[in-house]
């Protein structure tokens, strides 16, 4: 059985009296124990999908299970999944007039968590938050605040954890501590994380798969290695201590596109089948070409994700045109 089942799930929202489809028919499924990503530019849909699963928002039409449970069906489903879930997300506000310790101590109340000192002092010092405990919310930085939303995230070792945008405003320390405490949360408990971000570095190393939307549909869900491999080409820079017209000359004859020129540097592309570079390497070594230093850049998640963030770009500008 799924954690999470999605079938044709549709969401419209009115805006300047035009109806907007936020979430456009789609359907996905998420594995128990599973990190399942959402990519997508601001305005995909990502939000608006997780608070319809969270209960946030009412769906138009469309199915959802949650854990094998329609919470749809009855007010008894809702209760039984919301004591379930969790929700850490920078779009939520806290109560700015209350500590944090206070701030978790009325969330614990709504999630009826058991032993509820200990756990918060636990999640304290796990996000190192302890000295901080009697602030009031309003007196912390961005990142302090992120940073107690994740704490209120894990307060009831929910089974499915909705983390939306979880990391903005921490620094590089923090989000780098804040991504190995999910990794192993997750791994240790078993449970399904849904994850948005727009820091591509962190949904490559944190899921197992990814689902890309945009103009609130889902184009794409696969592995980031996959994701990577819709790219065909790699950029190679290249630093030459000899024979640099040389190295010219055979880029030109063997019609490799070249990106850019300096005094004794190039930058050009191959496939990212590794065999075209061998090859060509062989030949500049056969001519005498020296390097003294070689940067290969491999596609990244971010390569993909403008691909398709700009593919969408310049096609609504064609529609518009037409």
């Amino acid at each position: 059985m799924d954690a999470i089942e999605v079938i044709n799930l549709v969401k419209s929202f009115k805006e300047k009296n035009r109806l907007i489809k936020a979430v456009d028919n789609i359907s996905f499924s998420v594995k128990k124990g599973e990190i399942f990503g959402l990519l997508g530019p601001n305005g995909a849909g990502k939000t608006t999908t997780l608070n319809i699963l969270n209960g946030l928002v009412s769906k138009d039409s469309g199915e959802i299970r949650i854990l094998g449970v329609d919470p749809e069906q009855n007010e008894q489903n809702w209760e039984y999944i919301k004591n379930k879930i969790n929700v850490s997300t920078a779009y939520y506000s806290l109560s700015e007039q209350l500590t944090i310790k206070q701030n978790l101590k009325v969330y614990a109340m709504l999630y009826n968590v058991k032993n509820v000192q200990e756990k918060i002092d636990k999640l304290l010092k796990m996000f190192e938050l302890k000295e901080l405990e009697n602030r009031k919310v309003v007196q912390l930085s961005s990142g302090e605040k992120t940073r107690v939303a994740l704490c209120k995230g894990f307060l009831n070792e929910p089974e499915v954890l909705f983390l939306d945008e979880c990391t903005v405003g921490l620094d590089p320390d923090i989000a780098e501590k804040t991504r190995k405490i999910i990794k192993e949360y997750q791994q240790k408990n078993g449970t399904t994380i849904i994850f948005t971000s727009h820091y591509m570095y962190e949904v490559e190393e944190l899921c197992d798969r990814i689902a890309f939307m945009k103009n609130g549909k889902i184009i794409k869900i696969d592995t980031a290695k996959n994701f990577k491999k819709l790219i065909k080409k790699t950029s190679i820079e290249l630093t030459i201590k000899e024979n640099y017209p040389a190295f010219l000359k055979i880029l030109k004859e063997k019609k490799i596109d070249i990106l850019s020129t300096g005094t004794n540097t190039i930058i050009f592309e191959v496939s990212s089948s590794t065999d075209q570079l061998y090859k060509l390497m062989n030949i500049i070594f056969k001519a005498g070409v020296k390097i003294s230093d070689m940067h290969m850049n491999k596609p990244t998640l971010e390569d993909i994700f403008i691909q398709f963030a700009r593919r969408k770009q310049k096609k609504s500008k064609m529609s518009e045109g037409k």
